[in-house]
């Protein structure tokens, strides 16, 4: 398999570590920000990320969809563990929803100045700026301590969760702990910096996972 990826996207992030978790193998293709022409190509004009390429050469594209795909097969089936099937569902799509929304802001600038040409950076802008209203990037960071707050609220429950276990939904990981680890892990990429001052147990819950995928 082969998965194509924007390194800071949440969304591919996530399908990566579960890729990583159910020990499958696979390519990573980094998506040059700039140029998706062999991306549509291979997915006959989708250009976003992330896009599974399967061993006989299927493109799987929107994250839902992969990750469905691959939490059927028996290598990641604990990931959802039965009876607990609404609840991870359910929790994916809080993450995917509403905390995506507000994270993505704080790490949009910082995405940004990443970028090494001008035209990357000026392009990034252009596509936030289109959705988002003119100067919303860097409205955002004007306004990061209002997203971290509004942030920290969400992410309150799990939080106290995860004070008193390692885990979103007990002593296992599951496909919560997944879906929250590609939000982490986007911050991380945008800048190390921004995930420690959302929250330690933050950084402590990424590295829980990391280690789970990787022992």
């Amino acid at each position: 398999m082969k998965l194509h990826r924007l390194r800071y996207s949440p969304y591919a992030r996530k399908v990566q570590m579960l890729l990583d978790l159910a020990r499958l193998p696979y390519e990573l293709i980094e998506v040059p920000y700039g140029n998706r022409e062999a991306l549509a190509r291979l997915t006959g004009g989708y250009i976003y990320v992330p896009v599974l390429e399967l061993e006989d050469g299927t493109a799987l594209t929107e994250s839902r969809k992969i990750c469905e795909h691959l939490l059927a097969r028996p290598e990641a089936a604990d990931l959802v563990p039965s009876g607990l099937e609404a609840a991870t569902w359910a929790y994916s799509d809080f993450v995917d929803g509403p905390l995506e929304d507000a994270l993505f802001r704080i790490a949009s600038p910082a995405i940004r100045e990443g970028w090494p040409t001008a035209w990357e950076r000026a392009l990034y802008t252009l596509i936030k700026e289109r959705r988002y209203g003119a100067g919303c990037v860097d409205q955002w960071q004007q306004d990061v301590e209002v997203l971290y707050a509004r942030s920290r609220e969400l992410l309150a429950p799990t939080f106290t969760t995860l004070e008193r276990q390692p885990f979103v939904l007990g002593d296992h990981i599951t496909f919560a702990d997944v879906a929250l680890y590609g939000q982490w892990a986007m911050l991380a990429a945008a800048d190390p910096e921004l995930l420690a001052r959302l929250s330690p147990l933050a950084v402590r819950h990424a590295a829980q996972v990391e280690a789970a995928a990787f022992e």
